[in-house]
């Protein structure tokens, strides 16, 4: 069920001949479809977080293994240099993303990092490093540097630029449905959890506990998952605002868990 959810899909193809540099690439792989897979399922945000924490930190490591192996080849060289300026690149937008917590939306936030962390890394594993391991491979088979990048252009021109824009192409689609996926799971928790507040017992408990309208709609949309950032998002008020009434909703109820209150009427 979960491989439904992934978003890059690994290959035998995307490997480069080297493998401490092809195991960690499956790793950084498979940390990004568990960000997908987390996202899809409804994983709650600190799990959420902790995954992208990883990747971010994993990243980090196999950069430096990466530098450190490529370097055996091209030190002091120009390619080298592009390919530090990528790692640099990866690290200073994560860290863009990281600081703009709390700003937007939910869905604007997993949209740019589902939408960044695909793109760059199958252009990175695809082309950067495919090109970076050709040349490395037939340096040790005895070409010199400059034969060997030759080499490395052709073999990445034509029917390897179409792969990886197939690859994009696929992945595009495959975040498209995993953020779709992710919507329509949200609106039917609402709705399932406005209807349940609805229902004629929980309807007269509330009344009879002096809820107001708004501590309603608050209460079914902390009962749907959403947290208190998203309410505030979702009913256009203040993030201490929706504390405020969530505070109320527990003292009137005499609960200290609104969806522990939930669940006990269901049954």
């Amino acid at each position: 069920m979960t491989e439904l959810f992934e978003i890059f899909p690994w290959q035998n193809n995307y490997s480069l001949g080297i493998s401490q540099i092809d195991e960690q690439h499956q790793n950084l792989v498979r940390l990004l479809n568990n960000l997908a897979i987390g996202l899809a399922t409804q994983a709650n945000t600190l799990e959420l977080k902790n995954i992208f924490n990883e990747l971010a930190s994993y990243a980090a490591y196999h950069f430096q293994t990466e530098e450190n192996v490529w370097n055996q080849s091209f030190a002091g060289d120009e390619w080298e240099k592009s390919h530090l300026l990528l790692h640099e690149s990866f690290v200073a937008e994560v860290n863009k993303i990281q600081s703009q917590e709390g700003i937007r939306s939910f869905t604007e936030e997993i949209e740019e990092v589902l939408s960044f962390l695909t793109h760059w890394l199958i252009f990175h594993i695809l082309d950067s490093d495919k090109r970076m391991a050709i040349v490395m491979l037939a340096m040790q088979s005895g070409m010199s540097i400059e034969q060997s990048k030759l080499r490395a252009n052709q073999e990445m021109s034509g029917a390897a630029q179409v792969m990886i824009e197939t690859v994009l192409s696929m992945s595009d689609k495959l975040t498209s449905r995993t953020l779709q996926l992710i919507r329509e799971t949200m609106e039917s928790q609402r709705l399932n959890a406005k209807q349940f507040l609805a229902s004629k017992s929980m309807e007269m408990d509330l009344k009879a506990a002096g809820i107001t309208d708004r501590e309603r709609d608050v209460m079914a949309l902390v009962v749907a998952g959403y947290s208190s950032k998203e309410i505030a998002q979702q009913l256009d008020i203040s993030h201490r605002t929706v504390e405020v009434h969530r505070a109320h909703i527990m003292q009137k109820t005499g609960s200290s868990n609104l969806i522990e209150l939930a669940r006990m009427h269901k049954h």
